[in-house]
């Protein structure tokens, strides 16, 4: 009988959640796993002290997370099979090794057994959907192919920013002036849009594959 697998993903923000939704409906065809995905409302700042990080829960990521973990250890320790959380955010302008370290750090301080994957979008997830060329332009027909064949992959640029220039009519510049909610809106439906039509064994972006990598050693599959 198949060991049943689940996993747990914290996301950043939604866009990131519509992204790994869709990554996980054509893996699920390959792989039999359950899953759940809890996006956030930004990143936030890993408490200084995670002993004493604070028992309320934030709407931001790293400032929810060692409270998540703790809680997802204990929830989860009956149950059957493989379980597993996946943590996955943007590096932005952050030094992405330092980052992954501090991740860690905090993760062996809670001393906790549950298997954890911190998986880090460089510079953001909009990379992941800039690696599908092809999607792209399925998603965009008209999209700009003369931007996107500048683009050096998961190069921190203002990833989408870049995005943004290839699809958007008036380019990043139609949102100099808009409030976060409106940015947020346009990276939802690229996310929505491109990532139906995502290869996800076809991508060209280092930190998707990556993640990729963790989804299969999860599963078993390498």
């Amino acid at each position: 009988m198949m060991e049943y697998k689940y996993i747990y993903f914290l996301m950043e923000d939604l866009s990131g959640g519509i992204i790994v939704e869709k990554i996980m409906q054509k893996y699920k065809k390959e792989q039999k796993v359950d899953y759940k995905i809890k996006s956030f409302k930004g990143m936030g700042g890993i408490p200084q002290k995670i002993s004493k990080a604070s028992q309320a829960k934030t709407k931001q990521l790293l400032s929810s997370l060692p409270n998540y973990l703790k809680g997802f250890d204990k929830a989860l320790a009956h149950m059957e099979g493989k379980k597993a959380v996946f943590v996955i955010l943007d590096s932005d302008d952050n030094d992405c090794v330092k980052l992954k370290e501090d991740l860690v750090k905090m993760y062996q301080e809670l001393n906790i057994s549950l298997q954890v994957y911190f998986c880090i979008a460089i510079e953001e997830m909009e990379a992941w959907l800039l690696g599908d060329k092809k999607a792209l332009v399925c998603a965009y027909p008209d999209a700009r192919l003369n931007i996107l064949q500048k683009y050096m992959q998961d190069s921190v640029i203002g990833t989408w920013e870049c995005l943004a220039d290839v699809v958007h009519k008036q380019g990043a510049k139609h949102f100099d002036k808009k409030v976060y909610y409106e940015i947020g809106k346009f990276k939802c439906e690229c996310a929505e849009k491109i990532g139906r039509y995502l290869d996800i064994r076809n991508n060209k972006s280092p930190s998707f594959n990556f993640f990729l990598k963790k989804l299969d050693q999860f599963c078993g599959i390498i």
